[in-house]
């Protein structure tokens, strides 16, 4: 039996966002431009962070927003486009040497976010899952677009989907609507808002040596370590997940509760501009061969099978994006897959995600100070 796999993203979650209109404009220093938000321009950001901001300092940045002024275009300005940077990228194996623990503890990692409750999915509140983020791509016009998800990991580290690094070209953190910043709710008549994006960039990509877009090949470790330019600080809004220990099962015991949240394509066939999530329950693998029933695709526990009712799933969008379970015992939420493939969203067929527990040894061993 033939199957053709698709990208697999929170099947509530959305298709590729633009992050802005692309709208082209020329900066005050006769440069070619594009209308993006004010945290995505290092020329301008660099002005706000002097120790002195002179009023011909202001007028500039006025001036750069009033040229991308707009009802869709609010808040964007006017910066120098810049030329798309490479970002060294290598296939890895486990390395053997000793490394210094570089994961959070638990006081720090996965303790917010997680309600009992991104196809079918609701909307995640305001600073729920903090340790999402958005994967930014550049599209054939060299815009930027959204097309994946990812899990902050360390203040340094965020982990995604292998097949997520064509055209990669950052990530975004504490993000909730795409089209705001900062994102905003009314709770009982009180406004209460975020701490404003944070759009950074990517320093070097690690892909497991495992890795192939061909499911039923040997290798198939759909898995990707990213490692920031910069540290992140950690707040209610931008904070890291928690890994599985080792003493951690494998698998997860099947039938049990997780979680996807992310931005992927809903039931509409849209994408959500606003963080969704979803409950699945796992499935075990000898049940998901079986209503797979594709006996040229390897099932085996370097993935974890899960599935949702009433249409809930991740979709196009998600891909990337974390696969989550609350531990009682252990007191936290822990990333226990990362979303990867499926036959398509909200289908009765099981989704495939890269089992995190299993390539523990990876993850850590090619983290860096």
């Amino acid at each position: 039996m033939s199957i053709s796999f698709i990208r697999f993203s929170l099947s509530v979650l959305v298709v590729s966002l633009p992050l802005t209109s692309a709208k082209s404009c020329r900066t005050e220093h006769g440069e070619d431009g594009v209308c993006i938000s004010l945290q995505s321009c290092n020329a301008l950001r660099s002005i706000l962070k002097k120790s002195i901001l002179f009023t011909s300092d202001r007028d500039l940045i006025r001036r750069e927003m009033n040229k991308c002024s707009g009802e869709e275009s609010k808040g964007l300005h006017c910066c120098k486009r810049e030329r798309r940077q490479k970002i060294p990228k290598s296939y890895e194996d486990v390395k053997q040497s000793v490394q210094i623990n570089l994961l959070p503890d638990q006081a720090e990692c996965g303790g917010i976010g997680l309600n009992q409750m991104i196809y079918n999915g609701d909307e995640a509140d305001l600073d729920q899952y903090p340790w999402t983020v958005l994967i930014k791509h550049n599209d054939d016009e060299d815009n930027e677009i959204f097309n994946c998800g990812g899990s902050l990991i360390n203040k340094r580290y965020v982990l995604t989907a292998a097949h997520c690094i064509p055209n990669i070209a950052g990530v975004r953190l504490g993000e909730w609507d795409v089209r705001s910043d900062p994102d905003c709710i009314i709770v009982e008549g009180v406004k209460r808002c975020a701490t404003p994006i944070i759009d950074v960039g990517i320093e070097r990509i690690s892909i497991h040596i495992n890795y192939t877009r061909r499911i039923s090949a040997g290798g198939k470790i759909d898995l990707a370590l990213l490692r920031l330019n910069q540290d992140i600080t950690f707040g209610n809004y931008v904070r890291p997940i928690c890994l599985p220990a080792a003493n951690f099962d494998i698998q997860p015991k099947p039938n049990r509760t997780m979680f996807v949240a992310g931005w992927g394509l809903t039931e509409e066939s849209v994408k959500s501009s606003r963080k969704l999530y979803a409950d699945l329950k796992s499935v075990d693998l000898d049940e998901c061969r079986r209503l797979l029933n594709a006996p040229l695709i390897k099932i085996d526990d370097t993935i974890i099978c899960a599935l949702g009712s009433d249409g809930k799933d991740s979709c196009q969008g998600d891909s990337g994006g974390p696969l989550m379970e609350a531990s009682k015992t252990e007191l936290g939420v822990f990333l226990r897959g990362i979303i990867s493939k499926g036959l398509s969203c909200g289908s009765p067929i099981p989704g495939f995600y890269t089992n995190v527990r299993k390539q523990l040894d990876w993850i850590v061993s090619n983290m860096e100070q």
